[in-house]
């Protein structure tokens, strides 16, 4: 079966409703089939506060208006509070109610097929009994991933703690898990403005300008990511998708509505995958890493190049199996879960990728403070506890 990917360009915001029509007309009226009183999940990518680094306000006001007018109730939903501070005065809570995930109901789950989260995990009740459910995610490059768009925003379905329980398990394939849980009956994208470079541990946000929607995540994915200059045979959870049957891996497989991509297309500037040191006396040991820890020691060399260049301390960061340690240099990293019997050679930072919250560790070993919350998100071994040698 040709899933199909509808897109159209859109002036700002204000030409984000006929923009959002436009979509809906070309995918066939996805949303006509709302019965009266049905449970609408809108998941946005809303957790951050910062101007352009969030979906467009005016997209969700737009969505949420549609389903209503359907005579269904739209929930506006996403983890962390800063949904209440984005969206509390604005036109979309008239049209839909508008709640974190980090403040409902939770039952424990488990997900049927999943090869990474395997085993029951909690999970807001709300995902599970909404009626339909809508993904609208902000398209953005990534440190671990390569980019994140419709199957990575649901990682935002689970409460604030739950995703390093993700990381964890194995982002790519938690991703795809996440997906087969609960698959998304419409996604939009808002390209309004995307977020490129370095993030999530730093980025810049652009305006480009569109908007696209499929029935389908992997297809959208696939389509936009091409739009943005990527290859979506190297993002790994996208060829884990495809590999299960969720949808293409090829625009050949797509069909294309609205405005052609080519009148689209820009290239986006992608964050880094090769690891550059930032001076002598940093010295890294990665060669042995699979790619998501890989590319996130070359985001976080990156992200802290000005940092490690001010600090005059030595330090060596190792990620990947190791048949035989390296010399361990002044302050000694330990990239990813490969290295978790190792660990009390340094300071551990777990995950597979780590997260983008965990550079705290880096600055931990340089001396810095960090804050409580950071403070859980590696280990010291007991040899360090009070102070980093």
């Amino acid at each position: 079966m040709t899933e199909s990917v509808a897109l159209t360009a859109v002036d700002g915001e204000p030409g984000v409703p006929d923009g959002l029509h436009r979509l809906l007309d070309l995918l066939g009226a996805p949303l006509a089939g709302l019965r009266a009183g049905d449970e609408v999940l809108i998941k946005p990518n809303l957790f951050q506060t910062a101007p352009g680094f969030h979906v467009s306000p005016a997209l969700l006001a737009a969505i949420a208006k549609v389903v209503a007018e359907h005579g269904a109730q739209p929930v506006i939903a996403e983890r962390t509070h800063a949904i209440y501070e984005i969206l509390r005065d604005h036109e979309a809570a008239k049209y839909a109610r508008v709640v974190s995930f980090d403040d409902l109901p939770l039952r424990i789950t488990g997900i049927e097929g999943a090869t990474s989260l395997r085993v029951p995990i909690a999970v807001p009740e709300l995902i599970l009994d909404c009626d339909f459910f809508i993904g609208v995610p902000q398209l953005r490059t990534h440190a671990s991933v390569v980019y994140s768009n419709a199957m990575k925003n649901l990682v935002g379905l689970l409460p604030g703690y739950t995703t390093r329980i993700v990381h964890m398990a194995g982002v790519d394939e938690s991703t795809v898990d996440l997906n087969v849980m609960r698959p998304q009956d419409l996604v939009v994208c808002d390209g309004t403005t995307v977020i490129e470079g370095n993030y999530p541990m730093d980025g810049t946000a652009r305006e480009v300008g569109f908007l696209a929607a499929s029935r389908n995540a992997v297809a959208l994915d696939v389509a936009v990511g091409t739009l943005a200059g990527f290859d979506p045979e190297s993002v790994a959870y996208l060829r884990d998708a495809h590999g299960r049957g969720m949808g293409p891996l090829s625009l050949s497989e797509i069909e294309l509505l609205g405005t052609p991509l080519a009148d689209l297309a820009f290239d986006m500037v992608k964050a880094p995958v090769e690891i550059v040191v930032p001076r002598e006396g940093i010295h890294v040991y990665a060669e042995n890493a699979c790619p998501a820890c890989s590319r996130f020691v070359a985001g976080a060399m990156k992200a802290l190049a000005g940092e490690l260049r001010e600090w005059d301390g030595e330090m060596t960061v190792i990620s990947g199996p190791q048949v035989e340690m390296p010399p361990l240099r002044g302050v000694v990293m330990l990239v990813g879960n490969c290295l978790y019997e190792s660990r009390d050679l340094g300071i551990f930072v777990e995950g597979c990728p780590p997260r983008a919250i965990q550079l705290a560790a880096f600055r931990y070993g340089m001396g810095k403070p960090v804050g409580a919350h950071e403070r859980t998100q590696f280990r010291v071994p007991p040899s360090l506890v009070g102070g980093v040698r």
